[in-house]
């Protein structure tokens, strides 16, 4: 191997060239190689644009490396903001439960649909038809429920009858609007 293309070939494969070519770098020997053989100058013509290529990659690799990206700051926010944001929302959920919970029971003792009351044809549950009646009546649940406001309607003294006063409005304690 003691021609200029085998320690070319030599270089460009990662083995060592031979003794006294140690100094020479591959950009060097391919130019020297190009001038020696003119057969291969459109080779090492093309071995040196990728040698470019590669250096321009290489140090745009590197510049990409060296530039630190800015550092995203956030907001300083006060543990006991974070602390408080979190019971409101467990005491809001909590809160919802209950009033689900009250909703369904309410909705199964008027015989109601428990998630639009018939209010929604988009409804999975009824389709728009759950209006009060629309379902089977819990008589348990009716009598716990709306057991005590019957009763209290029913013993009650009836009330009187509106009177038409004379601006045409009604009053509804049964008294006149002066």
């Amino acid at each position: 191997m003691s021609s200029m293309t085998d320690v070319v070939m030599q270089m460009m494969m990662g083995a060592s060239p031979q003794a006294g070519m140690g100094a020479a770098n591959l950009p060097d020997l391919l130019a020297t190689l190009a001038q020696r053989d003119p057969r291969m100058a459109p080779l090492v013509q093309q071995m040196q644009a990728r040698l470019a290529a590669r250096n321009n990659e290489a140090e745009a690799a590197a510049e990409e490396e060296t530039i630190p990206e800015p550092e995203i700051l956030q907001p300083a926010k006060p543990p006991e903001q974070g602390r408080k944001l979190k019971k409101l929302a467990k005491t809001m959920f909590t809160e919802l439960q209950a009033l689900r919970k009250r909703n369904d029971t309410l909705a199964d003792a008027l015989g109601a649909c428990h998630l639009c009351w018939g209010e929604d044809r988009a409804c999975v549950y009824c389709a728009g038809e759950g209006q009060v009646g629309a379902f089977l009546i819990d008589v348990k649940t009716f009598e716990d429920v709306i057991g005590p406001a019957v009763q209290q309607v029913t013993q009650r003294p009836p009330l009187a009858k509106p009177q038409i006063t004379n601006k045409g409005e009604a009053n509804h304690a049964g008294l006149r609007v002066g």
